[in-house]
């Protein structure tokens, strides 16, 4: 039980294998748009949107990105905001930012032509080998291996016992992509393994019965599938709370820039987080309260947790009552939030434009932002948590 008995340097074993999988896949390969309209430019955006998100999620995204930002002109000059609200709801906003830019160095140092290798992709904001490989292998046509997370389990479950985890395995599987990503259609063998990996080859409970390549997987012939390269447990998510506050004013809805003055309450312990700034860089976010440590089994009342005139405080004047109109969960990088969400009724300033300060209590506030329309907010580029957070708010109008 030291090493796999397959020897796939043999070509002959190499051209038995891809000849299978390739079939299996030219069978049973997902319908995606991508697929169906293949393009280099179409590749690099699914490729950065497929990036710790799922294939279902992207999907809508791809389809109204590429109708909005046909070609990589359209998307260089578009501003960011608007690059960012096609992308909200994706999450990891450095990727659209990335994208962004990359974008923008094609056209204005490569007079809009795309790199034609890895190096040349590589190069470029936002791309690191696995992207690089995809995008070559599937829009170029180059035997570039594309190592993700589904195919570096592939990989290591036909490897056996001979893959355990650390660097070596890492660097086995990385020769044994490169070695089985030689030969016809590289893009199609790349994504057949990322099929395998999604379908057949999942990281709990392998569907081995159904695996078209189950001759040649070490550790099916070992009967140690379900412990060979699955990833190591990731640590617990942090419990944390916190609340966002809809101001309205005749259907309008207060918005502001990430990082700015926190709303401030006293629930008796330390914030979390408050340093909220680069979690949502570039998009339009609700006000709200820092992130506090919230038990397993309770939650503090935040809203009742804020003391008086704190809504004047925030620089808003003319308040009503503030009630609570919904309460949601939301996971974000290594947190599991759950937000409260509030909604107060102020007075609209007289000339409520962008960035424009608020009168509160007969001074003039610095909180940036701007009003928009209910109706408005949601093509915006806002955060998914205000996104949520609205959704709450319903009819609601100040």
């Amino acid at each position: 039980m030291t090493a796999s008995p397959v020897d796939f340097t043999d070509d002959a074993v190499r051209a038995g294998l891809r000849g299978v999988l390739l079939a299996w896949f030219d069978a049973r390969q997902r319908d995606l748009p991508w697929r169906r309209r293949r393009s280099l430019y179409g590749t690099w955006i699914s490729e950065m949107m497929l990036q710790q998100t799922t294939v279902a999620t992207v999907v809508p995204y791809w389809e109204r990105f590429l109708a909005r930002f046909p070609d990589v002109y359209a998307l260089a000059a578009a501003p960011e905001a608007e690059v960012l609200a096609h992308w909200s709801g994706l999450g990891y906003y450095r990727r659209a930012r990335q994208l962004h830019a990359a974008a923008r160095q094609v056209v204005a140092e490569h007079g809009g032509a795309f790199p034609d290798d890895t190096e040349g992709w590589r190069a470029l904001p936002g791309i690191g080998p696995y992207a690089a490989g995809a995008i070559a292998s599937l829009g170029l046509g180059l035997p570039a291996a594309a190592v993700d997370a589904n195919v570096r389990r592939v990989l290591g479950r036909w490897l056996g016992a001979a893959c355990q985890p650390g660097a070596g395995s890492d660097r086995q599987v990385a020769d044994l992509a490169g070695c089985l990503v030689r030969g016809d259609r590289p893009g199609a063998w790349n994504e057949a393994l990322m099929e395998l990996g999604a379908l057949v080859c999942q990281p709990r409970g392998p569907r081995c019965e159904d695996c078209p390549v189950g001759a040649y997987c070490g550790a099916r012939r070992l009967g140690i599938a379900d412990s060979v390269a699955v990833p190591e447990a990731r640590p617990a998510a942090l419990p944390v709370q916190a609340l966002l506050v809809a101001f309205l004013a005749e259907g309008r809805v207060w918005l502001e820039p990430p990082g700015g003055p926190l709303i401030r309450c006293d629930v008796g312990v330390a914030p979390a987080r408050e340093a909220l700034g680069k979690l949502h860089q570039g998009l339009l976010t609700l006000p709200t309260t820092a992130w506090y440590p919230r038990p397993e089994k309770s939650a503090c009342d935040l809203l009742a947790a804020l003391p008086a005139g704190w809504v004047d405080a925030a620089g808003f004047a003319g308040a009503g009552a503030p009630r609570a109109v919904g309460r949601f969960r939301h996971a974000i990088t290594r947190y599991r939030l759950l937000v409260d969400v509030a909604a107060v009724g102020v007075t609209l300033p007289e000339t409520p434009g962008p960035h424009r300060d608020i009168r509160a209590q007969g001074e003039i506030s610095s909180r940036p932002g701007r009003w928009v329309s209910l109706a408005e907010a949601p093509g915006l580029n806002i955060s998914q948590l205000a996104r949520k957070a609205l959704r709450c708010c319903g009819d609601a109008r100040g």
